[in-house]
This record gives C-alpha cells, structure tokens and sequence, in this order.
C-alpha cells in the first residue's frame, strides 16, 4: 500500500522536475554574453547550484523530520523549531555564497580566466541569498500544503525543493549578473 501512495504522491512530481530541470538548463543558453562580461561565471554555476540545492532540501528534510516527530504539523507550523531552521538556512546559504566565491575566483586562474574578485563574489553573493529567501519561502509553502493534504513530506519536498532550486537559482544568478555586470560597467 505504502509503495502505491508513494507513487500517486511523487510521480508526477518528478515527471515535472524532469522537465524543470530542462528549464534550468536551457537558461545557460541565455547567458554568453553574461560569461564574457563576468570571467569565472561558469565556474560557479554548478557550485552554487548544488549549494542551493543541498540546502533547501536539507532544510525540507529537516522539517519532514520534525512533521515525523510531533515537533511540527499543518497547524503548529510556525513555531521556534522552524524559526530555528530558516535562520541556519539563510546564515549558512550566506558563508557558503561567500566561499564559492572565493573558490570561483581562485580556480579560475587556474583555467586561464581572470575575473573581477569583487564582481564575481557580489553575483555569487547576491544570487546566493536571494535563492535562500526564495527557496526557503517555498520551502515553508511546500510543507504547508503537504502537510494539508496529509502526504509523507519525505515524498514531496526532496524533489521538489531540488527542482525549484536549480530553476530559481539559475534565474537568480542570471538576473543578479546582468544587474551587477551592468552597475560595473
């Protein structure tokens, strides 16, 4: 029976995080511009991807964890546990947007590009953090409705807040380069 639920609640979900996916690729086919601007973009962009990634979905596991333990449920939801959870969330997207940065601009030199250090820290920062409101935002969405529905969020939130983080940190690196590329010009 288990197995079944677990079907009907995450099929769909990855059949459209497959084709989210393409979306977030597709993406750096409007960025060549964007890389010759910025040298060292392209170093950054599976880091930070991963970055957002393994941090919105730790911080699902997180909540599905305290769903699964009476810590939290659709009516409690707003509680110091989460509160907890989306500081730590947004600190670390913070330090960790600052070492990726760091990291893009030394291994650049080692492929032959020379990059602007504060330019590329600032996209990598600003693309950081801004993805960590986001997704933090949609990561308490989620769980909500999940929790609404009555679904395991173990099934939900992993792939989904994977999906939703590569898309929405691709348009916020995208975004934050063109606006930050543009004030360095």
């Amino acid at each position: 029976m288990y197995a079944k639920e677990m079907m009907h609640q995450s099929l769909p979900l990855i059949i459209m995080c497959g084709l989210g996916a393409i979306v977030a690729g597709s993406t750096l086919s409007l960025m060549p511009d964007l890389f010759e601007k910025i040298p060292g973009l392209l170093v950054v962009i599976p880091a930070i991807i991963a970055m957002r990634g393994n941090i919105s979905t730790a911080l699902g596991s997180r909540l599905g964890s305290a769903y699964h333990l009476g810590v939290i449920d659709a009516d409690n939801l707003w509680n110091d546990e989460l509160k907890q959870n989306i500081l730590g969330s947004i600190i670390l997207s913070f330090i960790v947007s600052l070492l990726i940065g760091f990291l893009a601009y030394v291994s650049s030199f080692f492929i032959g590009i020379t990059p602007d250090p504060v330019l590329l820290l600032l996209v990598v920062v600003v693309a950081g953090i801004l993805s960590a409101f986001i997704l933090t935002l949609m990561t308490i969405v989620i769980i909500f409705l999940v929790f609404r529905r009555g679904w395991d969020p173990d099934n939900i939130t992993g792939p989904a807040l994977a999906t939703f983080g590569d898309i929405v940190t691709m348009i916020c690196i995208f975004s934050s380069a063109i606006f930050l590329g543009g004030l360095f010009s």
